[in-house]
């Protein structure tokens, strides 16, 4: 079992996780932060560590299968909407 780190310093466990969207900022395509979408809904903002090129795929590993595809992240997401 993997827990990550979020940005406000708790931790969600990665086998909540469903879904991670990118979050991108100014005009480069640099990755810039993680929203990783868990069970029920919530949207939780993952630690900057994430955000360094190869680190995020070590969550994948722990990730429900489901929301895998071919072991590659989802490079399009989208958020619930309220």
């Amino acid at each position: 079992m993997l827990y990550v780190r979020t940005a406000a310093g708790s931790f969600v466990s990665a086998a909540t996780i469903i879904q991670l969207s990118p979050q991108r900022a100014g005009s480069d395509s640099e990755i810039t932060s993680w929203v990783a979408i868990c069970d029920g809904g919530r949207a939780v903002t993952l630690a900057p560590y994430y955000a360094v090129p190869g680190r995020i795929e070590a969550v994948l590993d722990h990730m429900p299968a489901s929301s895998r595809t071919d072991g590659k992240i989802a490079r399009e997401a989208f958020l619930p909407y309220p």
